[in-house]
């Protein structure tokens, strides 16, 4: 019998309590399609979706809050500085479909903290505050809120924050163990997360550097929270929640295959593909920059990457993958995707080959 690991937010059950994180430029509907296939993922959301866009209705931004018809329990995440703005994108969201509206009080960007929203609010309790109480004021469905822990080590607020947030009706509060200002360097701090746990009476998730179970595990002990959100760690491992949610539930962590793992990545492309509507330009970039992180940490890596980078049609990166594998495969590589893969003693590098690799870096966790 497995055992239970999820908590209730509002009237859903969210279970297992793996969130796939929202990230910039990652979590579109194909990607988050490919997670929840894979299984052990409790609520996908998506990438953050500008308010100021989308209350005046701009396309791009229409397009980044769209659902799949079967994607359920999801949540929608908006950002913005204009609580009547958020409030009307709060009500779009809703009649999408959305199961959730999350408010982004997290993302570092200088795109989106120079016009003082994301995390810049972290600086801006009383501002934030109105937004969370204007965007539960419009919508019946929960709200929830995903932070850092402050602005800088001199304004680690997180706990006041959030406390502010539950008072105005947040269901969920979701801390990135790290403030604005370290944006992705260090160590992500998980038992300051604890802190805002011990506040609050909502369910909290801990997020930041969770790639395996071992690090779900040390997350979940040193804060205390009621679940854990994983963003970057799904790009290494697609497999990663599942594994997580095998784990807390009592099950052996499914282990994918090296024939499974290329299988899902090229399915993963035909996703991209379909939703790129025969723009193959717009797909070869996207496809060029899932090869580079879905093969970080496995041998060989950097040839693929290589040729990935210089291909200059969809097919050719087919292709490469095709190759990539038998690779692995002629050298005896044939279970699943481990961190024991490293590359050979003598690895191919090509000259530019950290170039190549800034190139296909993932965009920022919102």
């Amino acid at each position: 019998m497995s055992t239970p690991f999820g908590f209730d937010l509002a009237h859903l059950r969210i279970e297992p309590a793996c969130v796939l994180a929202p990230m910039e430029g990652i979590t579109d509907r194909s990607f988050r399609t490919l997670i929840r296939g894979l299984g052990g993922c409790g609520l996908t959301v998506t990438e953050f979706v500008s308010s100021e866009a989308m209350s005046r209705h701009v396309a791009k931004a229409w397009r980044m809050a769209e659902l799949s018809p079967d994607e359920h329990p999801v949540s929608i995440q908006i950002y913005g500085r204009n609580p009547d703005r958020m409030a009307d994108s709060a009500r779009y969201c809703q009649e999408l479909g959305a199961d959730i509206v999350d408010i982004n009080l997290g993302c570092p960007s200088k795109t989106v903290t120079s016009g003082c929203a994301g995390s810049a609010l972290m600086r801006e309790p009383a501002l934030a505050q109105q937004i969370f109480r204007a965007v539960k004021s419009a919508i019946t469905i929960p709200m929830t809120v995903k932070m850092r822990l402050g602005w800088d080590r001199g304004c680690m607020n997180s706990p006041e924050v959030a406390h502010i947030a539950q008072e105005e009706g947040a269901s969920m509060v979701t801390v990135h163990g790290r403030t604005r200002m370290d944006f992705y360097k260090g160590s992500a701090d998980w038992s300051a997360v604890g802190e805002v746990k011990r506040r609050l009476s909502v369910p909290v998730l801990v997020n930041g550097d969770i790639l395996t179970i071992e690090d779900a595990e040390r997350a979940l002990e040193q804060s205390g929270c009621d679940g854990v959100m994983v963003g970057r760690g799904t790009m290494r491992d697609p497999w990663v929640l599942r594994a997580i949610a095998d784990h807390k539930m009592g099950r052996p962590p499914y282990v994918p295959t090296l024939d499974e793992r290329r299988d899902v990545l090229l399915r993963y492309f035909d996703l991209i593909r379909e939703d790129a509507d025969a723009d193959d330009r717009r797909a070869l970039g996207k496809l060029k920059k899932v090869s580079g992180y879905f093969t970080r940490g496995l041998a060989y890596g950097a040839r693929l990457r290589e040729m990935v980078y210089r291909s200059t049609e969809s097919e050719a990166v087919y292709a490469a993958v095709h190759e990539y594998f038998d690779l692995l495969q002629s050298h005896g590589l044939r279970e699943g995707f481990s961190r024991v893969f490293t590359e050979p003693s003598q690895p191919y590098q090509p000259q530019d080959s950290r170039r190549l690799d800034r190139a296909m870096e993932p965009d920022a966790e919102a």
